[in-house]
């Protein structure tokens, strides 16, 4: 039993120290590329700044577009519909003076039907 106690302490050490000889490896690997990405790679805040700045720009502009397009079509209508009712009776007006005299058709009769007497 001792040795067997003795054996599950031994390998429980490795385990431990074979975990902290790997969270290690990770920390100094992960350094190392912080290191070497700020040489070359701005900070990367400032990107995403820079980023949402444009996306929203890009969001104004699409809807100042959109506003503008919607008055127009607005003002187009308008124009229309004021412009609609005088079309519409000048229009009338000259239909009116064209069409000629309507005539009425005579109505026409059925023939009358021929009684035949019945004998009995």
């Amino acid at each position: 039993m001792d040795q067997s106690r003795d054996v599950q302490q031994r390998i429980d050490r490795l385990v431990e120290r074979t975990q902290n000889e790997v969270l290690s490896a990770s920390r100094r690997l992960a350094a190392g590329i912080t290191k070497e990405t700020e040489r070359f790679v701005p900070p990367f805040s400032q990107d995403i700044e820079r980023v949402v700045d444009e996306v929203f720009d890009f969001a104004e502009r699409v809807m100042k577009g959109q506003r503008k397009m919607v008055s127009d079509m607005v003002k187009a209508i308008n124009e229309q519909s004021d412009r609609a009712p005088r079309t519409g009776q000048t229009g009338a007006a000259r239909a009116v003076k064209k069409a000629p005299p309507r005539k009425t058709a005579a109505a026409k009769r059925a023939p009358a039907r021929k009684r035949s007497a019945v004998r009995a």
